[in-house]
């Protein structure tokens, strides 16, 4: 006759996992899937904040260098501390002499092409202003005879920028015709 086997030992004959192993398994497998993800969100975060960081640099040097191209081409520069006023023969807009302007109010960079540079240099119309862009800080000053001036119109030896963090030094024409 056959002897018959308890419940016992045909549990311990089969091959397989328990219920408490299949458990910490999914346990351990949620624990790295949520390292994983939080990780890849991190990399995600910082990827887009570099992103940000490098589009806002690339527009701050691109400014700069707009800047010192219409200054180093200026036939004139009125400057005061948050305004640069120029007539210049580099335009964005328009061809030939222009009258320009870079206006800095409320934290906020305009710009102003006129094609005729007549009449007051200073004068722009406040609905033709266009937005560059929102920066921290934005001023402009004349270096001249070994001083620094707020106010000034003409061409100085150096014309001093400050954009953000960032700071540009143009070296005039005029400065070299007085070495």
């Amino acid at each position: 006759m056959e002897k018959r086997r308890s419940t016992s030992t045909l549990l311990k004959d089969k091959k397989g996992f328990t219920l408490l192993e299949v458990l910490i398994v999914l346990m351990l497998v949620g624990i790295l899937f949520g390292v994983l993800s939080y990780s890849f969100y991190s990399f995600l975060t910082n990827s887009t904040n570099l992103l940000a960081d490098s589009e806002k640099l690339k527009q701050e040097a691109n400014l700069l260098l707009d800047i010192q191209r219409k200054v180093l081409s200026a036939k004139t520069l009125y400057m005061e501390k948050d305004k640069l006023f120029m007539i210049t023969s580099v335009g964005d807009y328009y061809e030939g002499v222009v009258k320009c302007a870079y206006i800095y109010k409320d934290k906020t960079l305009y710009y102003y092409e006129f094609p005729y540079p007549y009449g007051d240099i200073r004068f722009y119309e406040e609905d033709k202003l266009i937005k560059l862009g929102r920066f921290d800080t934005f001023y402009v000053k004349a270096y001249d005879k070994g001083q620094f001036i707020d106010s000034f119109q003409g061409i100085p030896q150096v014309v001093y920028v400050k954009l953000n963090s960032h700071e540009l030094f143009i070296k005039t024409l005029s400065s070299q015709r007085d070495s």
